[in-house]
């Protein structure tokens, strides 16, 4: 501990601690004497580490191997620096287990810009923390409950030990591309396909019984697997056989990657709020923690991706009136107005000064403006054809992102809705409106289209912000446990999934100093 105070650093067997931050303290408390004088906590802290295996989490983070080595050679000599050495790696891997089981390992605002879920730090009690949990009557208990409580969470965990068995069960073998298959056909590629299917329970395992015949019950097994990956029912083709032949080791992977999103995510999730999952372009809304309404939604392109964050929905505008964001505003209108100051007006949008003036495009040099520096306001007014539709719900953030309906309706009909500038377009938002506003009385689905028919903009306010999550599952587990794999239309997966396989690391605003 002289060591530690003398250069901040401290090394044992030849791995540099984390926790330095409560050593000192930890130890003085105790007159620098071990802390881990109860075998049994041992024992515990030791299966709480074998089993971060099945949060997503690897052992090897939180010292397995090297803590059942030194502890075999304090059992065979007992001198003081093992017991030392057993003693500072015990602590060490116990804070840093409770740190990733608590806020998940990775920090997501770090590979991502788009991220804003990281939780605040709750780790003020450093010293204090490590003695109430070796207090505590159980400590395998005590870190089991730092993980996230909420259901998703159970559901992500058996979806993960399922797949696990299927990689130690040997996983699938490849199935070759061919001709697209439909009841009837025969083809030598259908033997693979039965097995295929029987794996993952999609084919009943006694149906797989070598068959080349392409039959109705193996399509049944096809549409399972299909609805299940979240492509359309219908033959087999190219699609399916390529989600079919990834890895199941990918699909562990990928269900790691959002275990770990449930620890940023579902920590303080409100029981009565709106979820959109931005991978499924589908929102939600829940009461009370039941769902009551859900619905498609249309999200980011890949380029203007949606970001994830929490925040609480203040008030909804009916027939609002449309600002051009800045995003907007860079990429698309003042382009075409430095080429053509009329195309303004020919989308139908105005110019307003500082003051609040219409001004006609025509005035303004378009050319000496960006849009950081443009001292304008360019709107449209309600209608037919403003982005905003009839309604918007309003969050304010630096993303300038939000819930609000679109004029283009045809663009629910596609599968993958990657397609606005950033914000969420709902479908049937009137619906999710009256929900939200929840006043039969005075704001009934009939008296809130009544408004909207008038043309006229209302603005009604809630007394409390409606919570809102904007989520990024690529997994999602049924209630009967059957696991859907989305597509990450954002290649988001593979960011998180190396920093889960690489180094333990503090986030920079957890780190001593920096609380």
């Amino acid at each position: 501990m002289e060591a530690l105070q003398a250069h901040r650093k401290l090394t044992v067997d030849g791995i540099r601690i984390s926790a330095v931050w409560l050593m000192g303290e930890l130890y003085a408390g105790t007159r620098f004497e071990p802390v881990w004088t109860d075998p049994k906590k041992v024992d515990e802290l030791l299966r709480a580490i074998t089993d971060s295996r099945f949060d997503g989490l690897n052992p090897q983070d939180y010292y397995l191997d090297q803590l059942q080595k030194l502890r075999a050679e304090v059992r065979a000599n007992p001198d003081v620096g093992n017991r030392v050495d057993l003693d500072i790696l015990l602590t060490d891997a116990l804070v840093r287990l409770a740190y990733n089981s608590f806020y998940g390992k990775v920090d997501p605002e770090r590979i991502d810009p788009n991220i804003n879920v990281a939780q605040p730090w709750r780790g003020a009690k450093g010293a204090a923390g490590v003695r109430e949990f070796l207090a505590s009557k159980s400590l395998y208990e005590k870190i089991q409950g730092l993980r996230p409580q909420h259901p998703k969470y159970g559901q992500f965990r058996a979806a993960l030990e399922k797949y696990r068995l299927y990689e130690e069960a040997g996983g699938w073998g490849r199935i070759p591309k061919g001709k697209v298959l439909s009841v009837g056909r025969s083809d030598p590629r259908v033997p693979a396909i039965r097995h295929r299917l029987a794996v993952t329970a999609d084919l009943p395992a006694k149906l797989d019984d070598g068959s080349k015949l392409y039959d109705a019950e193996l399509e049944k097994a096809v549409h399972r697997f299909q609805k299940r990956h979240r492509l359309p029912p219908g033959d087999l083709g190219t699609k399916t056989i390529k989600a079919m032949n990834v890895p199941v080791n990918q699909r562990v992977g990928q269900i790691r990657v959002n275990l770990e999103r449930a620890r940023w995510m579902t920590r303080d999730i409100k029981p009565t709020r709106i979820v959109v999952n931005i991978a499924a372009f589908e929102i939600y809304l829940f009461k009370d923690g039941k769902l009551v309404w859900q619905n498609e939604a249309q999200v980011g392109k890949t380029y203007t991706q949606t970001p994830l964050f929490v925040d609480g929905i203040e008030y909804l505008v009916l027939n609002p009136t449309w600002t051009v964001p800045p995003g907007v505003l860079e990429d698309s209108v003042l382009p075409a107005a430095k080429k053509n100051p009329r195309s303004i007006e020919e989308r139908g949008l105005r110019v307003y000064d500082r003051s609040g003036r219409q001004v006609p495009s025509s005035s303004v040099d378009w050319k000496r403006y960006n849009a950081s520096n443009l001292p304008y306001t360019i709107r449209q007014d309600p209608g037919p054809t403003n982005p905003l539709g009839t309604v918007k719900f309003i969050f304010p953030n630096s993303y300038h992102v939000y819930l609000h309906d679109t004029p283009n309706q045809l663009g629910y009909d596609r599968r993958l809705r990657a397609m606005s500038w950033g914000c969420i377009h709902v479908q049937d938002p009137l619906e999710l409106a009256t929900h939200i506003i929840d006043d039969p009385k005075n704001w009934s689905l009939q008296a809130v289209n009544v408004q909207v028919n008038s043309g006229k903009t209302k603005t009604i306010h809630f007394d409390s912000p409606v919570p809102v999550t904007l989520m990024y599952w690529t997994v999602e587990v049924g209630d009967d446990g059957s696991v859907e794999f989305l597509a990450d239309v954002y290649d988001r997966d593979g960011r998180v999934l190396r920093a889960l396989n690489g180094p333990f690391k503090l986030r920079k605003t957890h780190r001593r100093g920096e609380e």
